[in-house]
């Protein structure tokens, strides 16, 4: 058989002894840059540097922190970040509630609306909040059911959830407004056919099904000086942060949950110190990797990836460094492109 350099790689490799094992691809050493608004297409406006980076599995949008009526989406025509009109924006700084299952619900900060999108580019007025004190919190959405909530700060208007298209502006509908029997809630996500959230005080987790997302029960109830940040399902996998004050010290574990949300297993990435710290195990910048078969996981100079969401292994990454008390704040990657993970002002990107 002649050589030919393409045989000259992993995967031939591995397949040309019989594909025995299990194939462990190298973790990367990626070349990390910092971009800014300007470099997503955005013109500065006043002071506001912030960009936030989303991708809701079919589309890429990079969000400027800016009452400016525009919106930044990654065409994959061009292989560039184009920047459309889209003037909601233009009444309040644009916040990104939920990304995924082929959705983005924003608000405008202030204002009662929900704002969605399927691909970046056309936003449309998919509801509002009638008597909510204040803008959204957190929000999830059931693509299969066609079922959406968001989760607002005052008690007595904890929950709407809407059945309706988000392509046309409808009431949402409130549950909770005695108080009691809704919990407010810091996060939110979709997974396996429930909404899945962080209940506010960050002490326990509470889920509803997508079909009846007016029923919320306790599925983690509050433990001693337990608390729980950042709830994400990831390619069917359910991640929380769990964190326990201990003595002055945060004690932080990435935990991966069962499907209905009733039981946590610690993985094997962990932190103890400052709870403003980017070496914690953040499930924001957990994505899959479809072409690896694997998760990965961002925090401080770190690159992990695992194949089941509990043992992970990483490389150290050469300047991909935060200030202090600067943590990572989700991260994406565009397919042919690279990977985008959001700091403070800025975003980290490494082509791939």
């Amino acid at each position: 058989m002649s050589y030919h350099r393409n045989f000259n790689n992993t995967l031939a490799i591995w397949a040309a002894f019989g594909g025995r094992g299990e194939l462990i691809l190298p973790i990367p050493t990626l070349k990390w840059q910092r971009k800014y608004y300007h470099d997503f297409g955005y013109t500065q406006y006043g002071s506001e540097g912030q960009i936030n980076v989303y991708d809701n599995g079919n589309a890429q949008i990079a969000v400027y922190y800016a009452k400016t009526p525009y919106m930044s989406y990654f065409n994959k025509s061009t292989g560039k970040w184009a920047v459309v009109s889209v003037p909601w924006w233009s009444y309040g700084q644009p916040e990104i509630l939920w990304a995924g299952d082929g959705v983005f619900l924003a608000k405008i900060v202030g204002m009662a609306n929900i704002i969605a999108s399927f691909d970046g580019v056309t936003w449309y007025n998919a509801g509002y909040c009638q008597g909510a004190q204040n803008s959204m919190t957190t929000g999830a959405y059931d693509s299969s059911r066609g079922s959406g909530v968001v989760s607002w700060w005052y008690y007595k208007s904890p929950v709407y959830y809407s059945f309706d298209s988000l392509t046309e502006r409808t009431a949402w509908t409130l549950v909770g407004s005695d108080g009691s029997s809704v919990p407010i809630f810091s996060y939110m996500t979709t997974h396996k056919g429930k909404f899945v959230g962080v209940v506010g005080g960050d002490r326990s987790i509470a889920v509803a099904s997508t079909s009846s997302p007016g029923s919320w029960s306790t599925t983690i109830p509050e433990d001693l000086n337990t608390y729980y940040m950042y709830v994400r399902s990831v390619h069917d996998k359910l991640f929380v942060m769990k964190y326990r004050y201990v003595s002055g010290i945060f004690h932080v574990n990435l935990c991966v949950m069962n499907d209905s949300a009733t039981e946590l297993t610690e993985t094997n990435l962990s932190h103890i110190g400052d709870l403003a710290n980017n070496n914690n195990p953040n499930p924001e910048n957990i994505i899959w990797m479809e072409d690896w078969g694997k998760y990965a996981l961002f925090n401080e100079s770190m690159l992990y990836v695992s194949s089941d969401g509990l043992t992970w292994e990483g490389v150290e990454q050469p300047g991909f460094t935060t200030t202090n008390s600067d943590t990572f704040g989700g991260a994406i990657y565009v397919p042919g492109d690279g990977f985008y993970v959001k700091a403070s002002g800025y975003v980290y990107y490494a082509p791939y």
